[in-house]
């Protein structure tokens, strides 16, 4: 999977990820970066702030 760009708000991705269907442990972001610190802790604001983690990379849909 390649990263995203590095002009993108990593934290406003990672906020937004849960909503999008995507876990945690799917940040595109390679380790030891400041992007994956920052796309993280949107996640994890996200989370405690009532949004549904998701688990296991993808949500799927149902029936698929």
């Amino acid at each position: 999977m390649q990263s995203p760009p590095d002009n993108l708000d990593a934290h406003a991705l990672g906020r937004a990820a849960p909503e999008k269907g995507l876990a945690r442990e799917a940040c595109p972001y390679a380790e030891g970066t400041e992007a994956r610190e920052r796309w993280l802790a949107g996640y994890d604001a996200a989370v405690a702030e009532g949004a549904e983690p998701v688990t296991g990379g993808l949500k799927r849909e149902p029936g698929r």
